[in-house]
């Protein structure tokens, strides 16, 4: 089977970005990495939903996939880095993805510190109640980490059912989940469960019964989690066993945690130069916090760290430049800093 999924993945991100930054701020973005630069672009190019659906996607491979793409005239280089994508690579993306469309629900952002621990306890959780429906007690869980064995005492615990009445109500809940929504493949989540005599399949395995490339494969996959993720926050009293999945973890507001540590400072009335000094960080990495806080709160003010006649000047050059980079709007207000332009861009990526 052709590997062109993941490249198209790349094409559109190109697209997205249109030159102004180079290739490798989409593997950074697709990697999850957590600098200020990246979390700012995935919001900025509206690409917050493949953030970190990537995270083994190497240098070497990406320019693999970008010679690839030049070779067939989709790109067109403006720099060693920088790419256009062409008339044809837009029409390529077009068809390509009106086949093979990218999930609705996925949001690498939002969800990227639950997905990973939200499967394994959720797997962990349907092996363990299949075996003990079953009566079997000798079986090799799939999950041996010591703090995943530690919470499921805890999950056992605070159910408060017996084995048969959990194992009815998980399977209740989760063909409701999964039944909810017609875009929603159940096949691609269940194919992956361990149970009584039945061993999950790997994400390769299960790629290859549904004929499907491991790229697709995988963000399908990621995609029907950040689904189950989203209905679990917005329907907390229908999924109880569920929530109870990432009820210690649920974070509301995806931020970073260091970002959350200066949110709390901030909250309590401190500056920004206090901040830099408690935490012992150079104050430009506190006001990487301050932008992360604005993209992802939408009620948080900027005015105290800059004032609406200003914010009004700096919206009006954004709307005025030619580029999305920081240096041809500042060029337009030369009066602003970098610092102050970005909070800006990211209430108005917040509104758009």
């Amino acid at each position: 089977m052709e590997k062109k999924y993941l490249a198209m993945i790349i094409l559109q991100c190109l697209q997205h970005i249109s030159g102004e930054r180079t290739i490798y701020s989409i593997l950074h973005l697709l990697n999850g990495k957590k600098s200020a630069q990246t979390i700012q672009d995935a919001h900025l190019f509206k690409l917050t939903n493949v953030f970190s659906t990537y995270p083994l996607l190497t240098r070497s491979y990406l320019d693999e996939i970008i010679s690839s793409l030049c070779k067939q005239e989709y790109l067109a280089p403006i720099s060693e880095q920088s790419f256009l994508v062409t008339q044809k690579g837009i029409k390529a993306i077009e068809a390509y993805f009106s086949r093979h469309p990218i999930p609705n629900h996925l949001n690498g952002w939002q969800f990227h510190k639950t997905t990973k621990l939200f499967w394994e306890r959720l797997s962990l959780v349907v092996q363990v109640i299949s075996q003990l429906r079953n009566q079997e007690s000798k079986y090799l869980p799939i999950h041996k980490k010591r703090e995943l064995q530690k919470w499921l005492k805890f999950f056992l615990r605070e159910a408060h059912l017996s084995r048969d009445e959990l194992g009815d109500r998980l399977y209740d809940e989760l063909v409701k989940c999964l039944e909810a929504h017609p875009n929603v493949n159940p096949d691609i989540f269940v194919k992956r469960l361990t149970g009584f005599r039945q061993i999950g399949l790997t994400e390769g395995q299960a790629a290859e019964q549904l004929c499907m490339e491991k790229d697709e494969y995988h963000l399908q996959f990621l995609g029907i989690l950040h689904y189950m993720l989203e209905i679990c926050e917005m329907k907390q009293s229908e999924y109880p066993l569920l929530n109870l999945l990432i009820a210690d973890r649920r974070s509301f507001v995806p931020l970073t945690e260091t970002s959350r540590k200066t949110l709390s400072l901030l909250n309590n009335g401190y500056s920004l130069e206090k901040i830099s000094t408690i935490r012992k960080l150079k104050r430009s990495t506190i006001e990487d916090h301050v932008v992360e806080i604005a993209l992802n709160m939408p009620s948080f003010d900027i005015s105290p760290f800059i004032n609406d006649e200003k914010q009004k000047v700096i919206s009006n050059a954004i709307k005025t430049a030619t580029s999305k980079q920081l240096k041809y709007i500042r060029e337009l207000v030369p009066n602003a800093d970098y610092f102050e332009i970005r909070l800006v861009l990211a209430k108005a990526g917040e509104k758009k």
